[in-house]
């Protein structure tokens, strides 16, 4: 353990909820570091309409969260909440220790996620995609969840994971992080890299690195989803991260 420990803020991705930081909250804990994950609106146990939802919702409800804690905090975003975080970072940077992206589409030269996706040649994450009649939802099938998704997890843990993923709003995927250098730009940021990631390639976790500026990452070898595969060595990276001097 370290001198002093962290505050860490866990936001989750599309489809999932708090309780995906379930394992890895448990390994930072045991380290003696403060550890808080939420829901956002529309996932876990929040009940908010899915024709409610955008990304000015889910920046709120991290804002709010950050008001509530009162100190900055290790900001952590997995996945598309990549979006998620760096809009919050814009918006309260002197609420934020760090920004620790994991597994993260990053927003850059004014992209949308749907357009960082449709870039990456190595994803397979929008063409397994099961959309609604009027594109405002999208879900998964158990087999997209397994083999592009959760890579490297068990078919009992995909068990576990299915009654608790959400229909996910699209609205989110379709909308612009706004950012300056003034706010955004002075926010430290380090990057969790995933090797095995079909949802967005090493390739285009690097490309998104070097249009932000983040030149600090830790290299895991795993699949889109390590905060439920590997627990540990996420939590490890996060530790080693959250403590780096590096900007």
């Amino acid at each position: 353990m370290k001198n002093s420990n962290k505050t860490f803020l866990l936001i989750h991705g599309a489809w999932e909820g708090a309780w995906s930081w379930e394992q890895t909250t448990d390994h930072l804990e045991k380290e003696g570091h403060k550890v808080i994950s939420i829901d956002l609106p529309g996932h876990g146990d929040d009940q908010t309409d899915v024709s409610e939802i955008n990304l000015e919702l889910y920046v709120s409800r991290v804002k709010e969260e950050l008001v509530r804690i009162g100190k900055p905090v290790i900001l952590v975003g997995h996945s598309f909440a990549g979006f998620v975080i760096s809009q919050v970072a814009e918006e309260m940077p002197d609420s934020i220790e760090k920004l620790i992206y994991v597994a993260s589409a990053l927003p850059y030269d004014g992209k949308t996620a749907v357009e960082v996706f449709e870039e990456d040649g190595g994803s397979e994450f929008l063409e397994n995609l099961i959309f609604s009649d009027d594109k405002s939802t999208a879900t998964m099938s158990k087999e997209t969840i397994l083999e592009v998704i959760f890579t490297g997890a068990t078919e009992e843990q995909i068990d576990q994971v299915l009654p608790k993923l959400v229909v996910q709003a699209t609205k989110p995927f379709f909308e612009k992080v706004k950012t300056t250098d003034s706010n955004f730009g002075r926010v430290p940021k380090a990057y969790i890299e995933t090797t095995l990631d079909k949802v967005i390639s090493l390739k285009a976790q690097r490309l998104g690195q070097e249009k932000l500026g983040i030149s600090e990452s830790v290299t895991l070898e795993r699949g889109h989803v390590p905060l439920e595969t590997a627990p540990k060595e996420l939590a490890d990276a996060l530790i080693t991260l959250a403590y780096s001097l590096k900007q």
